[in-house]
C-alpha cells in the first residue's frame, strides 16, 4: 500500500491537471477505506454506530468507484 496522501489545496489543484496523479489519488484513498472498513467490521456486529459508519464507508467506496470509472481506469485489488 502506498503512503496515504493527505487532502490539501494544492493536492487537489494537480489532481485537476495530472489525470494520472488523480486516478493514483482516488484509488489509494479508496483502498485506505477498504482497509479502514475492513477492520470496523468486528465493531459493527455490537455497535449500532459502527454499522452506520460502515454504510456510509460502502456508499464513499461506490462513490470512489465511480469517480475511477470516469477516469477510465479500474480500481487496483
Amino acid at each position: 500500500m502506498a503512503e496515504f496522501i493527505p487532502t490539501t489545496d494544492e493536492v487537489l489543484e494537480k489532481a485537476r491537471r495530472d489525470r494520472n496523479f488523480r486516478q493514483r489519488l482516488v484509488s489509494e484513498h479508496l483502498e485506505q477505506l477498504m482497509v479502514a472498513m475492513s477492520r470496523a467490521r468486528e465493531t459493527a456486529k455490537t455497535d449500532p454506530a459502527a454499522s452506520t459508519s460502515l454504510q456510509e464507508g460502502a456508499r464513499l467506496a461506490i462513490k470512489l468507484t465511480e469517480i475511477l470509472h470516469d477516469i477510465g481506469v479500474k480500481p487496483v485489488r
